[in-house]
């Protein structure tokens, strides 16, 4: 697969990372910024719910991409809500 690694991230467990980390975690750390702005513009509370949730989902994406690949800090103008 073109752009992603297997690596083992444990004793009997493998992870897909990608070529470039901090790329990847930035632009996940953009997507997450993306629906936090999109929930604060709808009035649907269901919708809002479901955008954060994905917000958070992304954020997690990131944080294990820097766990698992020695990306530290975080992506140049992001500040986690």
């Amino acid at each position: 697969m073109p752009g992603l690694q297997l690596r083992k991230a444990g004793q009997m467990s493998h992870i897909l990372v990608p070529d470039h980390p901090r790329e990847e975690t930035a632009r996940l750390l953009g997507h997450a910024r993306h629906c936090r702005q999109l929930a604060t513009s709808v009035p649907e509370d269901q919708l809002v719910d479901q955008l954060m949730t994905l917000a958070k989902s992304y954020e997690a994406k990131a944080a294990l991409l820097r766990a698992n690949c020695d990306v530290s800090g975080q992506a140049a103008g992001y500040t986690s809500p």
